[in-house]
């Protein structure tokens, strides 16, 4: 995937530079010609639109026979020097398959003069068995939200609940369902469960297929639930279970994260210590307390790399606008760092200048690799079949004393156009007391304490 940004961010750097007279920055595509493709599906090849970039290419009839492999024939303007892929995977544009009809071709053509410009290719789909309005009747707006994106419709609980749930909604749809499709009210026995409906459309008796799911907030995101309180082991409980909700990096040796009273009930205090680790020939570490969606798997030989022990990322489907919790911060005194002469030999902290910072931020994740997601967050190696769809970040100055007060705080949640067709399959929110305590930098004391952690729609 690296080689791909690299030859980006050099054609980003060439741009910046000061330009050869007439080298021009527009990089277009001209035309657009289907050659041939997989038999069955029909695409309206007259009605093809070019728009900025994006060529467009109507579907009639053919949901069900997908891959639709297109052999194309596609040209640029004489401005455009290259085209090339987005990520890690190899580009052919004379020959494009697309595994379902809402997943678009996605590319970027770079300028004679080095600029980068996104190009897309994608199909549009026939309006004509749609769902037009789905309507939770025996839930409030304040409890549900409903979104319908591409054939989805994700049903978000915005407050905790237990399973089985059922819903009932007035369904508006044109299109007939066909025998054998859910009906309401539906009974969802868990997040994996997923209901489907198969509109027949009227005017050629294509199928399309709408799936609907329950979507849970993010459980005991209210930190009221904890195991162990009031010992060493004490921890925030990972419910519904490991790897699918709250996580710190509590261990043997820290417990940087623990239930604080708040609002008649409990906060979470993440706070910056040190841990020495002499007798293990480690040294004295600057260790930052976290709260996060994944699960920490302690490791004896990580604990000077503790980022290796933390697994960000929860199943999670949907787009989401913002999240907002209530927050505070307290800087510790000193702002010091661990290091070291070289690998043999043990940390030892010295004093740094400068105020700690807490951190917290939230990314949409689509895994598309084999098994499961190992992801140790945004400072480390990229992850091979990992697409970051968006992101947004908080950092809590410990010199802005107004930061002392609780206060209710909102992340705008900023998604990459190059996925903006792409749906998430995970999401990683983490909070840590010292924004740089991966680096061992951080003060003894600095307390970052959270609470209500809310996904906004």
């Amino acid at each position: 995937m690296r080689k791909y940004y690299w030859i980006l961010l050099f054609a980003v750097g060439l741009s910046s530079c000061t330009k050869v007279s007439k080298l021009s920055d527009t990089a277009e595509i001209v035309s657009f010609t289907i050659l041939d493709q997989t038999e069955g599906i029909i695409l309206n090849k007259d009605d093809i639109t070019i728009t900025n970039n994006v060529v467009t290419i109507p579907l009639d009839y053919g949901r069900k026979l997908f891959p639709l492999t297109i052999k194309a024939d596609i040209k640029f303007s004489s401005t455009t020097d290259d085209a090339i892929s987005v990520n890690e995977e190899p580009l052919n544009l004379k020959e494009i398959t697309f595994k379902d009809v809402y997943t678009p071709q996605t590319f970027y053509l770079i300028s004679e003069s080095r600029v980068p410009s996104l190009g897309k290719i994608m199909l549009k789909d026939k309006a004509n068995a749609e769902i037009t309005n789905f309507n939770v009747t025996n839930h409030t707006e304040e409890e549900v939200s409903v979104t319908i994106r591409n054939n989805n419709i994700r049903i978000n609980f915005k407050q905790d609940f237990s399973w089985p749930v059922t819903i009932e909604a007035d369904i508006r749809n044109n299109g007939k369902i066909k025998a054998g499709s859910a009906e309401s009210p539906f009974t969802f026995s868990g997040p994996k469960d997923i209901k489907q409906i198969t509109l027949i459309a009227d005017d050629n008796q294509d199928e399309r297929v709408w799936n609907i799911q329950v979507v849970p907030t993010i459980e005991n995101s209210n930190f009221e639930s904890w195991v162990n309180i009031g010992t060493s082991k004490v921890n925030i409980d990972p419910t519904p279970g490991k790897g699918l909700g709250w996580a710190t990096a509590n261990n043997t040796f820290v417990q940087g994260t623990t239930p604080v009273p708040y609002q008649k009930g409990y906060a979470a205090q993440i706070q910056t210590g040190i841990q020495n680790l002499t007798g293990l020939g480690i040294g004295e570490l600057i260790t930052a307390g976290t709260i996060f969606t994944g699960y920490f798997q302690i490791k004896i030989s990580a604990l000077s790399n503790p980022p290796l022990m933390t697994y960000f990322g929860i199943p999670f489907i949907t787009r989401p606008q913002s999240i907002s919790f209530d927050a505070k911060y307290v800087a510790g005194a000193k702002f010091q760092q661990s290091e070291r002469k070289d690998e043999k030999s043990p940390y030892i902290i010295k004093d740094i200048p400068g105020v700690d910072q807490g951190r917290v931020w939230v990314e949409l994740l689509r895994w598309e690799g084999d098994g499961e997601l190992e992801y140790h967050g945004d400072h480390a190696e990229p992850v091979e079949g990992l697409k970051v769809l968006g992101k947004g970040e908080m950092i809590f100055d410990g010199a802005n004393t107004a930061l002392q007060n609780w206060k209710n705080h909102t992340i705008p949640i900023n998604y990459d156009n190059r996925y903006k067709d792409l749906e998430p399959t995970h999401i990683s929110i983490v909070m840590t007391s010292s924004r740089q305590g991966d680096l061992f930098i951080g003060a003894k004391g600095s307390t970052l304490t959270v609470d209500n952690v809310v996904v906004n729609y």
